[in-house]
Parts: C-alpha cells; structure tokens; sequence
C-alpha cells in the first residue's frame, strides 16, 4: 500500500474512533437511568454498566428488575477504569487525551531544593487566578440550621496532612516562609474557625486534629495522617464530612493571591481536590458538586474558577478511599494573609452546614 493510501486509511479509522464514540456518548444520555441507582444518586445512567454486563460474562446474571447485586462490582470497575457513569463524555475524554482539559499533574516538582518551594500541587501561571473586584454582600449566618449539639457523636473530622502549611501574617509581610509550626499562622487556624462556627452557630460537632503530619518526613505526610484517620473510624465509625484542610501552594516567585471580597472583606478563595482513580470517586464528586453548587449560589467568587482540581492517583488517594465522604480542601495559597484565610472558614462553615443541615 503507498503512502497515500495508507494516510488516507489512517485518517479514516481516526474519524471512525470518533463518530463510535460520539455515538456511544448519544446512546449513554438517551437511554434510560435507574431510578433505584445508589452509587450516583437518583439519576444514575447505567448504559456502561450494560456494556460491561454483556462483554464479561462473569456479570451476565439474571435481574429480578430491581439493581442487582453485582453492579456495586461494575460500578467499581467503571470507577477504576476513571469512568464516571454519571458522565458518559467521560469514556471520551479518556480516549481522546486532548479533550481531557481537567489532567493536572501532581507531582512535587517547583524550583530548588528548599523546603519552601515545596508545594503539594504543581500549577502553572495560567492556572492560578487572580484576585476579584466585586464585593458580594451576602448573608453569613443561617439561624434556621442550627441543631442541638451532640459532643458523643462528632459529625466532622478536620485534620491537616500538610500541618504546617503557613500564611503571611499580613499584606505588609513579604516572607516567602512556605511552612509555619504556630498554629496561629498556619491552616491550623483555618480549621480552629470552621470547628467553633459549626459548633456554636449551628450545633454540628467537630473533632479537629492537629497532628502534625508533614514534619520531620515531608513526603510520609499523608501515610502518617491515614494512620490518625483509620482511629478515628475505628473509634467514631464514618463522620459525615472529612476535611482534609491544605493551602494550596505557587512558586515563592509569583506575587499571585487568591482572593475576592465579600461583605467588604479580602477573603482567600478555596477549592476542592478529588482523585478519579480512587473506587470512592464518584460518591464523593457528587457530594462536592453538591457544596460547589451551595458555594456558587450564597457567595459567588468563593471558589477558585478552578472549583474543582482532579488528579489521577494522588498520595494514598490522598486518603480518600477510606469514606464515601472524605475531602481535601485548600483554602487560598502562600501568599494569602492568615486574616483572609481565617475569613474564608467563617463562609466555609455556612457551606458546610447547609450541606449537613439543610433540606435534602
């Protein structure tokens, strides 16, 4: 075959691979969903699962009509395999590489060897936001949510895999000092806000763990927080909220702050983290979703445009595969102040709550 022919055959099997899978990705939102799902909620869209039912035959069971009990194991698989069956454009992005605009490496790699240019996430320029103009004026209390305190059966767990992870003690401060032990200065404080506001304005119980993890062996931090979790469940059994509460972290270079104004304060911006290899990834997208969605309608700008940062893997998961209802959340960056960060827990806790305490 000459080389035009075979161009002319390859260009033809590229088209072919995306007509298939544009036509899978229409079948996957005609079809029907289950309206007995329990891994995505109540609308759950089972046409992959199918798919996997009827090439493995290992699957190939009888349905009484109700879900049977082996989709738990095709959910996973779908998992697994990054699938998310509640998003059929999902399978093409992952065979179309380039449509993936989400894929962020995680890998620690920032300039130098101090341990102040050490950061969790590694971010280019143009994936760090910059600050925001508008002042949104928006109520930070809810009264209709508070609930009668329980201390014997802590609803939310907040605990630190990168304790020291540190803010600048002001405007004025013009420290690169990426890591801080003061708990006053670092996210430490962050997470002491959101555990007396949930307390005390809306009843929910908070344990916070202040361990740290990260020091002296910076990179056994999140096998070292995995083991306090695994006591706390042991102990408490599942909590319905687990925070893992970071900052996020850019070169010592960049003069780049995450903020916006709410009610006429600097408040640092935060966002989510989430790992799609983890079994438990799609439980635990839905129920950020679900906080993204409150975020976005009470304080518009609170989220970082990013809202949602996905890796692959992760450390461990970053911990996630041990609760449908584990988070990793970051809370501004290095140069943010520790009073805007420290004002970000006040609108967190709301978040929170309504998450916890609201109508379902």
């Amino acid at each position: 075959m000459n080389r035009n022919a075979i161009k002319k055959n390859s260009k033809s099997k590229i088209l072919l691979s995306v007509l298939t899978f544009l036509f899978i990705f229409l079948l996957g939102l005609l079809l029907p969903k289950s309206a007995n799902a329990t891994n995505e909620g109540k609308s759950q869209n089972y046409f992959f699962i199918k798919a996997i039912t009827n090439t493995v035959a290992l699957f190939n069971s009888p349905s009484n009509g109700e879900q049977d009990t082996n989709s738990e194991i095709k959910y996973s698989i779908l998992s697994f395999l990054g699938i998310d069956i509640s998003n059929p454009i999902s399978i093409i992005t992952k065979e179309i590489a380039y449509l993936d605009k989400n894929e962020v490496s995680t890998n620690v790699n920032n300039e130098g060897d101090d341990i102040n240019s050490i950061v969790p996430f590694k971010l280019v320029e143009n994936q760090v936001s910059k600050s925001k103009d508008p002042d949104v004026v928006a109520n930070l209390i809810n009264n209709d949510l508070k609930q009668t305190l329980n201390k014997s059966k802590p609803r939310v767990l907040i605990y630190h895999s990168h304790t020291t992870e540190a803010y600048r003690t002001s405007e004025k401060d013009t420290t690169k000092t990426a890591f801080n032990a003061d708990e006053t200065l670092n996210v430490c404080a962050v997470g002491d806000v959101i555990t007396e506001q949930l307390e005390n304005k809306y009843g929910i119980s908070v344990i916070h763990d202040k361990t740290v993890n990260n020091v002296p062996d910076y990179n056994s931090a999140y096998k070292n927080s995995g083991v306090n979790l695994d006591k706390y469940l042991k102990k408490y059994g599942d909590f319905d909220l687990i925070i893992d509460l970071h900052r996020d972290g850019i070169p010592t270079s960049s003069n780049n702050v995450l903020k916006t104004k709410i009610n006429g304060e600097d408040v640092a911006e935060f966002l989510f983290v989430v790992t799609r290899q983890n079994p438990r990834y799609a439980k635990q997208k839905k129920l950020v979703d679900s906080m993204v969605g409150i975020s976005n309608k009470l304080f518009p700008n609170l989220l970082d445009p990013r809202e949602i940062y996905y890796a692959d893997w992760g450390i461990n998961f970053y911990n996630q595969g041990r609760s449908n209802n584990a988070l990793l959340v970051e809370v501004g960056n290095n140069n943010n102040t520790i009073s805007q960060v420290k004002n970000t827990g006040m609108y967190l806790s709301r978040i929170f709550a309504e998450q916890l305490n609201g109508k379902k």
